[in-house]
């Protein structure tokens, strides 16, 4: 019987460094060095690994995302059975996301990384990677879009959210909880797949990233950020809003007249919170951000709003494409 044939993807992060309390930890490890530490995995599939970069997450592009795209796609065109993605864990919700919106793989793709380096005591990058890889292995994984493996628990990209620095499981789905878990090496699925987001990504079409301002909303706030944020040629604004997407009375008007301008998401700042609709009518409120112009992301958290707005500004979309597209994550546009 043939092994499935899984292709490691690898672009830096926490699961490739080792390093001490002096020095601190830096990227010394391949991605050959994990695998080879791993010799249980020749057992399970027939691997591929590609060191596309190596880098920490928080200096991952969304032009690297997309290049990262492109190879998986050339992966799955040639037939493997799936892709794992491995990078470090400050950035994986946005990586998860974006590639979610840029392919349509035939296989599955899961992304991994570590929240305890090599180098300490009960590294979980091992563990997290073989949970990966047994969930690449499974074909109606497919159907699910990309999906993030931590502490065995497998995860929807539009959902998941790092909510800790450093336990080991860090990772969540506030809204929704995991699709699934991995025990002892087998898929178990709670749920079935949905509806993805109906944006398409053209990569030939992507030659830059437009920069979006990703400001957040609190007490005291005057919005002359958001102001500065239009003066300073930002493409478009994300605003992480108070509850169910409020902001100070007086912040209202830097919103609408930066709406006037160019697209102006607000989303609620709470991680398992969302946009309401018709609720709250004071100035400030959901209603009279709508009435001025404002486009709701529903339930996408704010980093994810901005990789979409991004990403669409990039295909030379618009304010009402962008519109559009978010209605997916508010339950359409009824």
């Amino acid at each position: 019987m043939n092994k499935p044939k899984i292709v490691i993807f690898a672009l830096g992060g926490t699961i490739l460094m080792t390093g001490d309390s002096q020095t601190g930890v830096k990227p010394n490890l391949s991605a050959h060095d994990l695998i080879h530490s791993l010799p249980q995995l020749a057992q399970m599939v027939d691997l591929e690994v590609e060191q596309l970069v190596q880098k920490p997450s928080g200096a991952l592009t969304i032009i690297d995302i997309a290049q990262l795209a492109s190879e998986v796609r050339d992966a799955a065109q040639r037939g493997v059975d799936g892709v794992v993605v491995i990078q470090g864990t400050d950035t994986i919700e946005e990586t998860a996301f974006a590639l979610d919106l840029m392919i349509r793989a035939s296989c599955p793709v899961v992304i991994t990384g570590a929240m305890r380096n090599p180098s300490m005591a009960g590294s979980d990058g091992p563990a997290n990677l073989v949970t990966a890889i047994s969930a690449a292995t499974n074909a109606e994984l497919a159907d699910y879009g990309v999906i993030v493996a931590f502490d065995c628990e497998l995860h929807l990209a539009c959902h998941v959210a790092k909510q800790d620095s450093i336990k080991g499981d860090a990772f969540t789905s506030p809204l929704c909880g995991p699709i699934g878990r991995v025990v002892e090496d087998r898929l178990l699925l709670f749920s079935r797949p949905v509806d993805r987001e109906s944006f398409r990504f053209n990569q030939n079409d992507m030659l830059e990233a437009p920069p979006v301002a990703l400001l957040t909303s609190s007490m005291n706030d005057d919005g002359r950020l958001i102001t500065a944020a239009v003066d300073s040629g930002y493409k478009a604004i994300v605003l992480a809003a108070m509850g169910a997407g409020h902001v100070p009375p007086d912040v209202a008007d830097r919103l609408e007249e930066a709406a006037s301008h160019i697209p102006t998401i607000f989303c609620s700042r709470n991680p398992g919170g969302q946009v309401c609709k018709k609720t709250y009518g004071y100035k400030g409120g959901e209603m009279d951000l709508l009435q001025r112009g404002l486009i709701s992301s529903g339930w996408l958290s704010p980093l994810k709003a901005k990789i979409l707005t991004s990403l669409m500004l990039g295909q030379n979309l618009g304010k009402e494409e962008i519109s559009v597209s978010l209605q997916a994550y508010d339950g359409g546009s009824k």
